[in-house]
Parts: structure tokens; C-alpha cells; sequence
């Protein structure tokens, strides 16, 4: 496969506004990603923010990826950095736990070492001033010392890039206004592929336990509690939608989004025993560090599942719990397994 090399920019060209002397790292966990995963490295070598480093983790791959990848290691020296996670060490998921993927990433997160982190999917490709764009927002919320996370919102495609949806959000019926503590326990706005972190937030999400649903979701919930959270409304990304993703954009709150999960419902009431599950291991580890009033909200979700139907819609309510819809909301009053089940 022929490596695209991205154009060099002379000094001076390109945005200047937010490169100083800021290291940037994009984490691309890949795995059996030939189909996709050049154009996308192509994508992230264009940005407009110059010298970006991308950090790679190949999952035990056995189509042509390691081969893939090791061209552009030799035609980028220095800026595309292969890692092997099963030589290495460390970051090992165990079945029915956290899934691989995430593992994955979590383990490039424990190898950076950037002033800024982004997540990158294999089969996305990145608008060439993603980098930038998601950089200014990110210097207008930090503040020292604190986490801070932004996100943007993606163009959802399918595996020839053609159209699905200009906007993930409105596909997925999600929420990105809700980033408090309370409304991320119950749903994950973020996607890892949309996020850049700050150097506070990776030493903290570093610090992974087995309980965690998904990587993103973990972030964001990290985010949350002890730092900033902020969406930039505009798609910068290609979201591609095929048959090998790992979990994929959905068009959810949907009455046929709704049939299709009671149909698979023992799944989805498995998806709820991991969300509480992730909730009690994030208690364990930070919770002599909440606020009281996180504190009681955590408390709160954590009781969901020995209310009944009306007791959990009073609490949702309350504490803000809600999904992408009410139809989903609703419904989880009667989905949440019952404690102990």
C-alpha cells in the first residue's frame, strides 16, 4: 500500500494561534484496520497544528495493518510511534470486563506523555483543522492543574464516506449539553474518537479499573467530577459506520431503536449491570475526593436498582438521570435489573 505523504507546510504557514509549545499525542488503538486505517493516519498528518505525534497500539492484528503502519513509521520518523502492548506488558483485560478495545487505549494512555491527547479510531477520517479547533476551545476552558476535556460532534458516514447523517448528535438523538457529574453516570455524551484531553485528565484516567464500561465514557466521567467539560457544536470528523465497529453510531430513541433492544433485552440489561458496576468501581476510587453534593448524587443512581418503576422515575427525575430521549428514559424505569438480579 502507497504511504500519502502530507504536504509540508513552509515556517509560518498554517495557524499559529494556538502552537506554542505544546506536545500533542493522538492514540490510535488498531486492530486488522487495513481497509481504512491510511487514510485516516493521512488525515491526522494534514492537521494545521504542525507536529502532531500519533502513537500507535496493534491489537494482535492479522490482516496487512503492521505492515501498513510500519511505512508510515519510516516515512514519518518520529511522528508516527508504534508500541506493542502484548510485548510490553500491562493493561490486560480480563473476559466480561473491560472490552479490548478500551484496554487498548487505556494502555497507549499509560505510554503518552503529551501536553494534549486525542483518541483515534482506525477507520475515521479527521477535517484537516480538527487539531486546531478543538485546541482553541481547549485553552479557553483549562484552568491549571484541573482535568479538562473537549468534544466535537462528527459527520456520520458510511465505508465509502457517503453521507448517513451531518451530525452524530442528531443521528444518535444524544444530548452533548449534559456534562454534569450526574447526567454522565447515566449516559455517555462523549465519543473517544470526537475527544481531546488534557494532561491533567490523562494522568487521572490512566488509572483504569476492570469495572469500566468503555474507555470514553470513563473519561468524561472523570472529567466531569473534577474538571471541565465542553462541546464544540460542528463535525470535525468522518464517523464511518460499517459492520466492524466495535459498538457504532445508532439512530437511537427511535421506536424501532426501542424494538430492536427489547429484543435483545437480556444485552441490555447486561449493558445496565456494567453502567452501575462502573458507577460503585468510580465510587472506590475517588470517593473520599467527591463533593457532597456528587457524593449524593452517586449514592442516588447507585440506588436505582432497588426502587420500583415509580420510585426510579421519581429519582431520575430528581437527580437528572436522563437518556437520549424520553422514550429511553421512560423505558429504563422497567429495563434497570432489580438488585441482586
Amino acid at each position: 500500500m502507497k504511504v500519502v505523504e502530507a504536504r509540508r507546510r513552509a515556517p509560518g504557514e498554517g495557524s499559529r494561534e494556538c502552537t506554542g509549545q505544546e506536545r500533542i499525542q493522538v492514540l490510535l488503538a488498531a486492530f486488522n484496520g487495513e481497509r481504512y486505517i491510511g487514510e485516516q493516519l493521512d488525515s491526522i498528518l494534514a492537521q494545521t497544528v504542525p507536529g502532531i505525534e500519533i502513537l500507535v497500539s496493534d491489537d494482535g492484528s492479522a490482516d496487512a495493518t503492521r505492515e501498513i503502519l510500519e511505512q508510515y513509521r519510516q516515512a514519518y520518523p518520529g511522528r508516527v510511534l508504534i508500541r506493542h502492548r502484548a510485548k510490553e506488558g500491562g493493561y490486560q483485560s480480563r473476559p466480561g470486563q473491560v472490552p479490548e478495545p478500551a484496554m487498548n487505549f487505556f494502555w497507549l494512555l499509560s505510554q503518552a506523555g503529551g501536553d494534549y491527547v486525542l483518541l483515534s479510531d482506525q477507520d475515521d477520517v479527521w477535517r484537516p483543522d480538527k487539531v486546531e479547533v478543538l485546541l482553541k476551545r481547549m485553552k479557553e476552558i483549562e484552568r491549571p492543574g484541573r482535568p479538562a476535556l473537549v468534544f466535537s460532534d462528527m459527520e456520520v458516514v458510511d465505508a465509502g464516506l457517503r453521507q448517513i447523517s451531518p451530525s452524530f448528535f442528531a443521528y444518535g438523538r444524544s444530548s452533548p449539553g449534559r456534562t454534569a457529574f450526574s447526567e454522565i453516570l447515566a449516559e455517555n455524551p462523549v465519543t473517544g474518537g470526537a475527544l481531546m484531553m488534557n494532561r491533567a485528565l490523562a494522568e487521572m484516567a490512566k488509572d483504569v479499573p476492570q469495572a469500566c464500561f468503555m474507555h470514553d465514557w470513563w473519561i468524561a466521567l472523570t472529567a466531569s467530577c473534577f474538571g471541565e467539560v465542553s462541546c464544540v457544536q460542528e463535525p470535525l470528523s468522518l464517523y464511518r459506520q460499517h459492520g466492524g465497529n466495535t459498538l457504532g453510531a445508532r439512530n437511537t430513541g427511535s421506536l424501532g431503536d426501542l424494538k430492536e433492544r427489547a429484543l435483545r433485552g437480556s444485552q441490555v440489561r447486561e449493558n445496565y449491570r456494567r453502567m452501575f458496576r462502573q458507577a460503585r468501581a468510580f465510587g472506590r476510587m475517588y470517593g473520599k475526593r467527591l463533593e457532597d453534593s456528587q457524593r449524593e448524587a452517586l449514592l442516588a443512581f447507585l440506588s436505582l436498582p432497588g426502587k420500583t418503576p415509580a420510585g426510579r422515575f421519581a429519582c431520575i427525575v430528581k437527580n437528572r438521570f436522563y437518556k437520549s430521549s424520553w422514550l429511553q428514559t421512560l423505558a429504563q424505569c422497567v429495563t434497570i435489573p432489580k438488585a441482586g438480579k
